[in-house]
């Protein structure tokens, strides 16, 4: 006799699943909070000198302005890293719902809304903080265009690609995790350099690359290699990590141009000219990170293993079911059967 027990427990869990609304508090904060994570434990540019804005005698900024972003040129590929990656977390907000036919598209708008409405606040704080309080070059109306644009362009980068591992096939999540993957490499490293500064993480930065094959080889676990047209889309994965990180490379350099007495405005196609000279570059096989494809395939490879040999557990409703065995007993008279709806107490 079914005495009920455990029945409630589950009954209280469903209905939680079930609530599509949580989505979009739960993306917002991911978006900040998990993005943003090495910002904020480096203070929120509070403590950085660097981004003083007066001279401390004169006591106007003696411990720096608070940014929810980091929105100067000199933090400009912390800022899109942190986009990139808080884009990313935001669309795993989605798996608070359980997969369910019809609700996919509504949950991705629940999970789009929650990141771009976090970030239009933290993106508006961080511009307006430094248009008032920072340094004379950032505070130029075109200095702050160009950075708000490689954070807008971060975030719905970052979110599509976020929304398409989170719900998308097993080709599509694995070529969109390639350049997330490359991203997280630069979180995990700046995570660590605000825990315990520059100079002490050293040693450990170096590590940041095999982060991103692991990253990169737990797609490719997920794609498998079955059927055999799988190794193209391995092969496309690999390729996506040369071309971004060698993207990132070339934003880099770029970045590191956009200062002052660096003869802006006007040279600016000369020093987007030379990145793209370094984007090239880094392409070559002689600077690539062969080491990060190999964590990956090998990460890939026994990840897959380990997948095939996990036994299937039956899903659909459809699936058969054993066959009865020799003590059980089929009630065939409904008379016997009178008492199956009622509660016990």
């Amino acid at each position: 006799m079914d005495t009920g027990v455990g029945v409630g427990s589950e009954a209280h869990r469903r209905p939680a699943r079930a609530h599509l609304w949580p989505v979009l508090p739960l993306a917002a904060a991911a978006w900040w909070l998990g993005g943003a994570l090495p910002w904020i434990l480096d203070g929120l540019g509070a403590r950085s000198p660097r981004n003083w804005p007066y001279d401390v005698a004169t006591g106007s900024a003696t411990d720096g302005y608070i940014s929810l972003l980091p929105f100067t040129t000199a933090r400009l590929g912390l800022l899109l890293t942190i986009t990139l990656v808080g884009g990313g977390l935001a669309a795993l907000a989605t798996l608070w719902v359980r997969p369910r036919a019809g609700r996919r598209l509504r949950v991705a708008v629940l999970a789009a809304l929650g990141a771009l409405t976090s970030g239009a606040y933290t993106i508006a704080q961080s511009a307006g903080a430094t248009r008032q309080l920072g340094s004379d070059f950032d505070r130029d109306d075109r200095v702050i265009v160009g950075v708000l644009a490689v954070a807008v362009l971060g975030t719905v980068v970052g979110l599509v690609l976020g929304l398409l591992v989170a719900l998308g096939g097993p080709v599509l999540r694995a070529l969109a995790a390639a350049p997330l993957a490359v991203a997280l490499g630069s979180w995990v490293s700046a995570v660590v350099v605000a825990l315990l500064g520059l100079q002490r993480s050293l040693g450990l930065l170096q590590w940041s690359s095999v982060v991103v094959g692991v990253a990169a080889g737990l797609a490719l676990a997920g794609l498998g290699l079955r059927p055999a047209r799988r190794l193209v889309a391995w092969l496309a994965v690999l390729v996506l990590l040369s071309v971004c990180a060698a993207g990132q490379t070339a934003f880099s350099y770029l970045a590191s141009y956009l200062r002052p007495r660096s003869g802006l405005p006007d040279g600016l196609r000369d020093h987007v000219e030379a990145s793209r000279d370094v984007f090239v570059a880094a392409l070559s096989p002689a600077n690539q990170a062969w080491g990060v494809h190999l964590v990956a395939i090998a990460v890939g490879l026994l990840g897959s293993l380990v997948l095939w040999r996990r036994p299937r557990t039956p899903s659909s409703p459809g699936t058969a079911r054993p066959a009865p065995g020799p003590t059980t007993r089929h009630t065939t008279s409904p008379v016997q059967d009178r008492h199956a709806g009622a509660t016990t107490s």
